[in-house]
């Protein structure tokens, strides 16, 4: 019986992490089908603005006798430039949406992050090294950074940069730690002036 109920309970829980992953797999799918419509959608639009293009670049040929003046008061040159306008603004507020998709999708994730970060008792900080500290000219390697660490980005030239272990550390580089509170500020002193 106690077997049956150890063998009930791992089913659960690998049910339920199927469930999870059949969860997400629709929800990317759905995400990536709405950023593929939205795609075609500015590609349909393109086509139109350069059909216009083409349209307008016709007109002006066509009066080209007269003086520029003429041709930019021209009733059907201010509805081009008017659709054109449109068109453009239209673009605009698709790739708004594709970006506030793209940007909902990165947040989930983040949120999804900091759930397990919390439970597992870790943080990420962010410390900058003042001007002598000890860490200015050390690369990554060489720093001597409490146990369960890890220095995951840093930004410079407000840049974000993925580090490696022979990446050197420069004045002004603010630079990301994952870890236990406790164990940061541990940390915290080897950036602070010498």
């Amino acid at each position: 019986m106690i077997r049956l109920n150890r063998i009930y309970k791992e089913l659960t829980i690998t049910l339920e992490g199927l469930k999870k992953g059949i969860l997400e797999i629709a929800i990317t799918t759905s995400e990536s089908t709405q950023v593929a419509k939205l795609l075609f959608r500015i590609y349909e639009l393109e086509k139109r603005l350069e059909r216009l293009y083409i349209d307008i670049g016709k007109l002006v040929y066509e009066l080209r006798h007269l003086p520029v003046n003429e041709i930019i008061e021209n009733k059907d040159i201010i509805d081009y430039i008017d659709k054109i306008k449109i068109l453009q603004q239209d673009i605009t507020k698709v790739e708004k949406e594709i970006n506030l998709l793209r940007e909902e999708t990165i947040k989930s994730k983040l949120d999804e992050l900091k759930q397990y970060m919390r439970r597992g008792g870790f943080t990420i900080d962010d410390l900058v090294p003042s001007k002598n500290s000890e860490v200015i000219g050390k690369k990554i390697r060489e720093l001597r950074l409490p146990p369960g660490l890890i220095i995951i980005s840093l930004i410079r030239h407000d840049l974000l940069i993925i580090p490696h272990e022979d990446m050197q550390i420069d004045e002004g580089d603010r630079i990301f730690i994952l870890g236990s509170r406790d164990r940061i500020k541990e940390a915290a002193p080897l950036f602070i002036t010498a």
